[in-house]
């Protein structure tokens, strides 16, 4: 029977995500790793909040509902600054939930217990006939009074029988190369229907193909953004693991004061960053997608009309500078009150 251990212990540092059970399909085997048990769970959440931020709703909103609609009026502003008011609102949805998703797997990613409270499992054993699995033969053990006690930092290591392996329940959400793979594609596959809907399919494979000596070279491209949007997601949620993860080891119980602000924090910086990055660039290729990748018939689309000083605003703000478009709520200058000052 497996070993169950609740005592937070240090994670082992693993690219493929853990194996918890078999789920039996007519297929084969389903593994379900804790990274797709902790999906669950950060899409429960974000269901629960929404559910409970709208529950009764009131037009002079307060509490969660106060945060949910400036999150969705942010997120709205953005949209619509960067694809025009007709076409932002179409993808608005994918955008937001993408945002919102990322941003609430990354961050709950780095709560204790994540990756470092699990249980001991046996390990598979090779047989003779088998090349699958490595056969672990045990080393010589030295003397109690030559055993040296390893440091391990603020975390104990794990304390598994001989022949099993410690696996904890819950790994980071977008620390799973899968999770990421997975968004990619879908976003790349909306660029491509987004693109197949705005100009028809002839129409679109005639803006890949022209001029037909960069055809190669555009079909190169769309196929990099699932490699792009999916390995630096990954990277830098995995990355900011193994950081955690070395400074516990270094600092020990030091990590508890002066490593929590410093390494916490930038992970916390960088989960917001890379939520912002995957959003907008999958925005930016839909944009692109819909106007025509030579783009120069293309009018930038008027946005909607926000109320000054609205979170709204903001977003159709930050929207449009991204996208080089004139920044609503501010007035145009002539040359002349340029050159002047005025």
């Amino acid at each position: 029977m497996d070993k169950i251990d609740l005592q937070s212990k240090l994670p082992p540092i693993s690219i493929k995500a853990e194996t918890l059970f078999d789920i039996p399909t007519p297929f084969g085997a389903l593994h379900f790793t804790n990274s797709m048990l902790y999906t669950v769970i950060v899409m429960a959440v974000i269901v629960l909040f929404f559910a409970l931020a709208t529950r009764r709703m009131s037009l002079v909103p307060k509490g969660a509902q106060n945060f949910g609609e400036a999150v969705v009026e942010f997120l709205l502003g953005i949209t619509e600054g960067t694809a025009g008011r007709r076409v932002g609102r179409r993808i608005f949805p994918l955008i937001a939930t993408l945002f919102i998703f990322i941003i609430t797997a990354n961050w709950s990613g780095l709560l204790p217990g994540v990756g470092t409270v699990g249980h001991c499992v046996a390990e598979p054993q090779a047989t003779s006939g088998s090349s699958g699995y490595v056969i672990k033969t045990a080393a010589p053990q030295p003397l109690p009074s030559q055993q040296q006690p390893a440091p391990t930092g603020g975390l104990p290591k794990p304390n598994c029988p001989e022949g099993t392996a410690f696996v904890p329940y819950l790994r980071a959400v977008n620390a799973d190369l899968n999770t990421t793979l997975a968004m990619a594609l879908i976003a790349v596959v909306v660029v491509q229907v987004a693109g197949v809907a705005a100009h028809g399919f002839g129409g679109y494979l005639k803006e890949l193909v022209t001029p037909w000596p960069l055809a190669p070279l555009h079909i190169v491209g769309e196929l990099a953004r699932v490699v792009s949007l999916s390995f630096r997601l990954f990277g830098n949620i995995f990355g900011g693991e193994v950081l955690v993860t070395v400074m516990y080891v270094l600092l020990g119980t030091a990590f508890v004061g002066f490593g929590t602000v410093i390494f916490l924090g930038l992970e916390l910086l960088f989960g917001f960053i890379q939520a912002l990055l995957f959003s907008l660039l999958t925005l930016v290729y839909i944009s692109i997608a819909v106007a025509g990748h030579g783009g120069g018939d293309h009018k930038p689309e008027a946005v909607g009309h926000a109320e000054v000083g609205s979170v709204e605003l903001l977003g159709q703000q930050v929207g449009a500078r991204l996208s080089g478009q004139p920044v609503p709520g501010t007035t145009p200058r002539s040359n002349t009150e340029r050159h002047v000052g005025g």
